[in-house]
């Protein structure tokens, strides 16, 4: 005969109880000369709406399908298993090989030819009672969401630790990380490409490892955490037997507990990143691509050259002459979108004449710095945040700069919108501030 003992939290009291139920069945099986004592299997802090975490159950029934068990003995019901269907399946299961689970409480053999029907009775009850225990841990927590109060965990949380309340604290080794995240976004570079710029400095992730996730950077830079506020109750329980969570898309009330804990990142460059994410998805809905990407060590322009035409992105061609001298040239998505057949007749642009256009316009803006000043001014008032950031960090760029004689890539990001190509050979060059710049195609 075996035992199974099981506590479903981890508090003291509980804890006691599961060490008195241990020691019960351990002397009570081996004290009794009409059993052989089979060895007590015990789960410690684990619910029992279901078996797939509960390690030691989980043995003792391959110890019985091996046959090394011929009878168990445990406290209850709701101690073996609160839900129904694994109860009933065991049961029957374990019957079939011959053993038999006496339950105490309930006075129950489940070899007896009457055990099983009561059995079902008593499992039903059980499991509502395990509903009623979930259904009132749920209603526990949102009343405390109602009040603000919350405990969250940190562990996949980078930037943040807890303290002995469960209220959130900045990690001053992780704060710099963040930071530097939402700046670097800001600067025109899109998730996937500072992903790859952590992964080659070897900067470290929550769990001190260097791998990094596109889209675990977009849900840092999603998260209202990071500015101290903190939105409640974004998932929730759909099934209180397998626990299993979804996301709350307005199913059930959310609560939002403004300037909660200390921030990482100002409401404004927050707010400012929010409109640069709406930004960037705008911009592909009106441009017809579902990928705001970019390979600035080795394909500057990508997403940012638009026809003029058909307003498709320009895509970046690799051509060789008859000489063997090797182009790199940019075309128009649209132009051969079905194979052999012409679409849009915009021609191709030359690589080297983008990078003119760029240069030329933007030491164009240098140079009529003050022609300029009375908008950015005005964009320092707007409403919208992102635009007065921008325009601030025109006027910084701009001050006492020099001519660019050479494309810098990183400062490409953080100025040009977009460059619309005509099929006359005019470049109109975009900044992200507003600012148009036209240019002429001089190879036309």
């Amino acid at each position: 005969m075996a035992a199974y003992c099981r506590v479903s939290t981890d508090q003291e009291e509980q804890l006691l109880s599961y060490e008195n139920q241990v020691n019960y069945y351990t002397n009570y099986i081996s004290e009794n000369p009409l059993y052989e004592y089979a060895g007590t299997y015990a789960d410690e802090g684990i619910s029992g709406t279901n078996t797939k975490k509960r390690d030691e159950f989980n043995r003792m029934i391959a110890d019985c399908r091996a046959g090394k068990i011929d009878m168990i003995i445990t406290k209850s019901i709701s101690r073996f298993a609160r839900n129904t269907l694994d109860c009933l399946n065991y049961v029957r299961e374990l019957k079939d090989l011959g053993i038999g689970i006496i339950f105490e409480k309930e006075n129950i053999n489940t070899l007896d030819a009457k055990g099983e029907v009561l059995l079902t009775i008593l499992s039903s009850l059980a499991q509502d009672e395990s509903r009623s225990i979930s259904e009132n841990c749920t209603w526990g927590i949102r009343r405390r969401f109602e009040t603000g109060k919350h405990k969250m965990s940190t562990k996949r949380f980078l930037g943040y630790d807890t303290d002995e309340t469960g209220k959130l604290v900045i990690n001053r080794t992780q704060e710099p990380i963040v930071i530097r995240l939402y700046q670097e976004f800001l600067d025109g570079k899109t998730t996937d490409y500072i992903k790859r710029i952590f992964e080659r400095e070897g900067v470290k992730n929550w769990d001190g490892g260097t791998k990094w996730q596109s889209t675990t950077l977009m849900s840092m830079l999603e998260n209202e955490k990071y500015k101290g506020d903190a939105l409640l109750q974004k998932s929730y329980t759909v099934d209180f037997l397998t626990k299993k969570r979804t996301q709350n898309k307005g199913e059930i009330q959310m609560f939002y507990v403004e300037d909660d804990h200390d921030a990482i990142i100002s409401k404004r460059i927050w707010e400012c990143v929010q409109l640069e994410i709406k930004r960037r998805k705008k911009y592909l809905e009106e441009h017809g691509t579902n990928s705001y990407s970019h390979r600035p060590e080795s394909n500057p322009f990508a997403s940012k050259i638009i026809c003029g035409d058909c307003n498709k992105v320009f895509a970046r061609k690799g051509w060789r002459s008859s000489t063997g001298v090797d182009r790199k040239v940019w075309q128009c998505s649209e132009r051969y979108k079905v194979k052999g057949v012409m679409g849009c007749v915009n021609r191709h642009v030359e690589e080297e004449t983008l990078i003119k256009a760029y240069l030329m316009a933007w030491n164009a803006l240098v140079e009529n710095r003050e022609d300029f000043m009375e908008q950015w001014t005005e964009q320092l008032q707007s409403e919208n945040l992102l635009e007065g950031y921008r325009a601030e960090k025109f006027i910084e760029y701009t001050d006492g700069a020099e001519p660019l004689t050479e494309m810098d890539t990183d400062f490409m990001l953080k100025t040009l919108d977009h460059i619309k190509v005509f099929e006359d050979g005019t470049l109109l060059v975009v900044f992200l501030d507003g600012t148009e710049i036209e240019c002429k195609n001089e190879e036309e």
